[in-house]
């Protein structure tokens, strides 16, 4: 089930969507991230950066069925980037343990009824990074990542990982 939300929200934000706030703008702009719309709404370009000590500052937003996405990047490079999907469901904490949190990921207390921590390796297209996984009280599957750039040491998404959870409880809260 999460290999399926992460790779229809993958899909969708490559396929490109049909409405046009779905893409990041040609000459980007100084708007919030909300502006982009879909999970992005959840997202604010200074709290972000604030809790992860990244520059981000264009957002793309996409749709498919009920799967919401935003990826955040910084202006002219693709990396680090920050994605965030949330798709609603009707599973219980003990079927989101066992079917969509990955082997190997550790348990996050005190984030929504069930939570991970994943620390993610560098890729031949991507450096590592970090994955915070939760399901949100109000029945939300959440899934927040980072992708550092391509040569970033591979302890830096150890680091990254209490980040990126003080990043999911805020955004936790705004999701009930």
């Amino acid at each position: 089930m999460r290999r399926l939300v992460v790779a229809c929200s993958v899909l969708v934000l490559l396929a490109g969507c049909d409405d046009a706030g779905a893409q990041p703008p040609a000459n980007p702009s100084t708007a919030p991230a909300a502006a982009a719309g879909g999970a992005c709404q959840l997202l604010d370009f200074p709290v972000v950066n604030a809790k992860l000590g990244l520059d981000l500052a264009v957002a793309a937003a996409a749709t498919q069925d009920n799967t919401f996405t935003c990826v955040l990047q910084p202006r002219g490079a693709g990396s680090p980037d920050l994605i965030l999907s949330v798709s609603a469901t009707t599973i219980g904490a003990d079927i989101y343990t066992s079917t969509v949190q990955p082997k190997g990921a550790a348990a996050v207390p005190g984030l929504g009824a069930a939570a991970y921590q994943l620390p993610t390796p560098a890729t031949d297209t991507t450096g590592p990074g970090a994955e915070v996984g939760w399901l949100a009280g109000n029945k939300r599957i959440i899934q927040l990542s980072v992708h550092l750039a391509r040569g970033t040491p591979d302890d830096r998404s150890a680091d990254l990982l209490p980040k990126l959870i003080d990043l999911a409880k805020l955004l936790d809260l705004s999701s009930l």
